[in-house]
């Protein structure tokens, strides 16, 4: 015979888990991975939604491209070393081997964009006005070759594709700069050109100068070349400042040596204008090279005329030093010169032809450097040198005899100025070769070409980026849901932590959701009961199990007192007790089912039962037992509805005879199912659990603590009552801690399997939906583990 214990006797408790497996159960990469795996219906969302977007961005993002061109810097292969600059001591190697870097500074400056934006007319800035959002993803679908769009629903304001406008020059007063000009396109290739404040300013002709008078000194004129478009097709003009064009295209212009050391420069414009990009990268370039030309070839100028104007002087110079060299030796005739004079010539000679060129070479210098540049101290420093020794030659000449002293010093001038006049004659000859044939410093390698493709936006990078990110934000919200949810994570820990065992855990019901949104919209007019209209529901099949539970631990043979509350409110006590309820019912136990909660209890919207007189009004002896019970075959329990609101249950409950209540039910029911408020909001679960004979605490998944579950079996302790256990409610139906239940498809199978084997029985036709019932009422715990 089975014992039934009462509340005021020792419980069966299960065996606490051993606490130190407890705190060596760490979390495992398995755990990590389940957990994934039951949050993959979020990540996919967060997959689908990051990929949505970005295709809506690739779809609806400008296209943006690139043209590039390759340049080579090295040095002058067309100027021929003079000797002013062939020295071993000469200028520094950057001058002859100017680096990439120098170089990049020279494309990307003023002078060379300022003559591209110039040539191109890049201030003038123009566009078509495209229908918002979408107007721009149409029109670059559409194909220019079929002439015009038609305009989307008669929105001829706007441009769908194919439209054309050139303008070859805009010119207008200062103040109007960088303001915004509407052309509007007419009838016959007429256009009409409306102000900052859409006043009509002009009418004209494409093809024709038109001009407009402001009032400025300035007057407005512009000339459109070409212009292809539906009658009232709008089109925005804005003319910038030279300054802020060539702002403008020093952010989109780059400039990289392609690898170190090299010297090849890659020259690269990004825009939405492939064809202008190709043209305005081509124009750098060639501007650039031309630059570079014309500073070689004035340099080689500059040096020529200098020579050329001191080949007169050196000219005069040695005429006049051979014509003294020619009297002397008329006057005193031949002359040996011995060879120590000889010797003493030719140094002489020598020291002052070098003297003689580098004082030329500085005063060149000082022409472009100033005194303190390194070169020009060098070549001051030579000089020096240079007339030192010569002092010292013409000391030792001064020892000569006095005919050969004369001899040796108009020889020496002689043979001076001719060294000078000759090499001064050869670098004026080689500088007129350089000016004629200078190449620059610089070469174009490969010119631009049209892009055919945009650089931006890449669909492979983005989608790839995209998917990543929607895994990893996706994998980041379950983790993160996972890590803010107020449960442990094993419920075998809470167990432990609490004293009590679990009795049942209830996966969520989406069935469920829907009945509980009926009743709060008050749309449903059957029992909202889960157990009922969805006899096969994952969830009742866990409550099936409790049932189990509850018939083989408590004795059959007396009434059972079943109390069902929870730490707080919204946990789901009220679905556990009233399916409980009909579960008990469904296997021929007479039940009946009390809505305890006096204060706020809805048990009556569930059995879709109008307000009437209940358990309040029962207490209160306002009503008898027999007008308080309501009966409900579609379910098969009787209900004890909640009665009229009251202010004090918790007296009620004490002075209004509750347990002769309780008693005289016992006599008729086999189960009480009392649905009680919340333990921790109010003392009445605390008074009625006194006289319960089973005590469970429903708690839901995600809202409750062991702190809660503790304070709430501390509660119910205090006043000597020993909760049985507790249920954990609403758990996520990937969840593996409840098992599995065999789905819809196996159990109507199975269903209808029982149902023929009926029939076979008794040999005659049963009501298949009675029969139905009974075998899932009666043989569902052998089928379904839970």
């Amino acid at each position: 015979m089975k014992t039934m214990y009462s509340q005021n006797e020792a419980t069966t408790q299960f065996q606490p888990v051993n606490p130190s497996r407890i705190e060596e159960h760490g979390v495992s990469i398995r755990d990590y991975v389940d957990l994934l795996i039951e949050g993959k219906k979020t990540i996919l969302l967060t997959l689908v939604s990051v990929l949505l977007i970005t295709s809506i961005y690739l779809v609806l993002a400008p296209r943006t491209f690139k043209a590039d061109a390759l340049l080579r810097i090295d040095k002058n292969k067309a100027l021929l070393a003079a000797p002013l600059r062939s020295e071993s001591n000469g200028a520094s190697a950057e001058t002859d081997n100017p680096r990439a870097q120098r170089e990049v500074e020279i494309l990307r400056s003023r002078s060379v964009l300022g003559k591209v934006v110039d040539d191109l007319n890049l201030m003038v800035e123009y566009s078509p006005y495209y229908f918002p959002v979408i107007g721009k993803t149409v029109a670059r679908h559409y194909d220019s070759h079929d002439g015009v769009a038609t305009p989307w629903l008669g929105l001829d304001r706007w441009a769908w594709g194919g439209e054309k406008l050139k303008i070859t020059s805009f010119t207008l007063p200062d103040r109007y700069l960088n303001k915004e000009f509407t052309i509007i396109a007419l009838e016959k290739g007429h256009f009409r050109l409306l102000g900052p404040k859409d006043e009509t300013l002009l009418e004209g002709k494409t093809g024709e100068i038109i001009t407009a008078d402001l009032g400025e000194d300035v007057p407005l004129t512009i000339n459109i070349a070409e212009l292809a478009a539906h009658t009232g097709t709008h089109f925005e003009l804005t003319r910038k400042t030279s300054l802020a064009a060539i702002e403008t295209l020093q952010k989109a212009f780059s400039v990289k040596e392609v690898s170190k050391d090299t010297d090849i420069l890659n020259v690269e414009l990004k825009g939405n204008n492939p064809t202008q990009l190709a043209k305005s990268v081509n124009d750098i370039a060639t501007i650039y090279v031309s630059a570079t030309v014309n500073w070689e070839s004035a340099e080689a100028s500059q040096k020529l005329s200098f020579l050329e104007s001191q080949l007169p002087v050196i000219k005069d110079r040695l005429e006049k030093s051979e014509q003294n060299l020619s009297t002397f030796r008329q006057k005193h005739g031949a002359v040996d010169i011995s060879a120590e004079a000889e010797i003493l010539l030719k140094q002489a000679s020598e020291m002052e032809t070098l003297g003689i060129q580098l004082k030329q070479k500085y005063d060149e210098q000082n022409q472009r450097l100033e005194s303190a540049h390194p070169d020009m101290i060098s070549t001051n420093a030579q000089i020096k040198r240079i007339d030192s020794k010569l002092g010292a030659l013409e000391k030792r000449i001064k020892d000569l005899p006095r005919t050969q002293q004369s001899v040796v010093s108009l020889s020496r001038d002689v043979k001076v100025n001719t060294e000078l006049y000759t090499s001064m004659l050869n670098s004026a000859q080689e500088q007129r070769i350089a000016a004629a044939g200078s190449l620059g410093n610089s070469r174009i390698i490969d010119l631009a070409v049209t892009p055919e493709k945009p650089y931006w936006p890449n669909p492979g990078m983005l989608l790839t980026l995209a998917a990543l990110l929607g895994l990893s934000a996706g994998s980041a919200q379950v983790f993160l849901r996972n890590s803010l949810q107020r449960h442990d994570n094993y419920p075998a820990m809470l167990e432990y932590q609490v004293g009590l065992p679990l009795f049942a855990a209830i996966p969520h019901s989406k069935k469920q959701r829907k009945l509980a949104r009926l009743i709060d919209q008050g749309k449903d007019h059957e029992p909202g009961i889960l157990a009922s209209q969805d006899p096969l529901d994952i969830s009742v099949e866990s409550l099936r199990g409790l049932r189990t539970t509850l018939e083989a631990t408590m004795d059959s043979n007396a009434s059972k007192v079943i109390m069902v509350s929870s730490p707080a409110p919204s946990m789901g006590k009220s679905f556990v007790s009233t399916n409980l309820a009909a579960l008990l019912a469904s296997i021929k136990k007479r039940v009946i089912i009390i809505d305890a909660d006096m204060r706020n209890g809805r048990l009556h919207e569930a059995f879709s039962v109008d307000k009437q007189l209940g358990l309040s009004d029962l207490l209160a002896g306002r009503a008898t037992l027999g007008e308080v019970i309501i009966s409900l075959p579609d379910i098969g329990v009787d209900f004890i509805p909640r009665g009229s609101m009251v202010l004090n249950p918790a007296e009620l409950l004490v002075i209004g005879n509750l347990e002769e209540t309780l008693e005289q039910l016992k006599s008729f029911y086999n189960h009480i199912v009392i649905d009680s408020p919340p333990i921790l909001g109010a003392t009445d679960a605390a008074i009625m659990g006194q006289h319960a004979d089973a005590t469970f605490l429903v708690v839901k998944e995600g809202r409750y603590t062991a702190q809660e579950l503790e304070v709430s079996f501390r509660r119910f302790k205090q006043v000597g009552v020993n909760p049985n256990g507790f249920i954990i409610n609403d758990m996520k139906e990937e969840s593996s801690y409840y098992g599995y239940a065999y789905n819809q498809t196996n159990i109507e199978s199975k269903s209808n399997s029982g149902y023929q084997a009926v029939k076979g029985w008794f040999g005659k036709t049963q009501d298949s939906r009675y029969l139905a019932t009974e075998k899932t009422a009666e043989a569902l715990d052998d089928e379904v583990q839970v």
